[in-house]
């Protein structure tokens, strides 16, 4: 449970929470042929540009460390 609030903290499961919420969405319109709205590509298009840029920034500085 303390990695959990751990994770929490570091707000992972709310960054990967946000994530998945938003391609989930976007291939759900996507599948059953819906119009996908702009407004929603340019989100997920931030948010995943911004969880990928946070993971290499991580692996960045735990190899900085070494």
């Amino acid at each position: 449970m303390d990695k959990f609030w751990e994770y929490l903290e570091s707000s992972v499961l709310v960054q990967a929470s946000v994530t998945l919420i938003l391609v989930v969405t976007t291939c759900y319109l996507w599948v059953t042929g819906q119009p996908v709205p702009d407004l929603l590509v340019a989100l997920i298009s931030l948010v995943m540009g911004f969880w990928f840029g946070t993971k290499v920034q991580q692996m960045a500085n735990r190899n900085a460390r070494r």
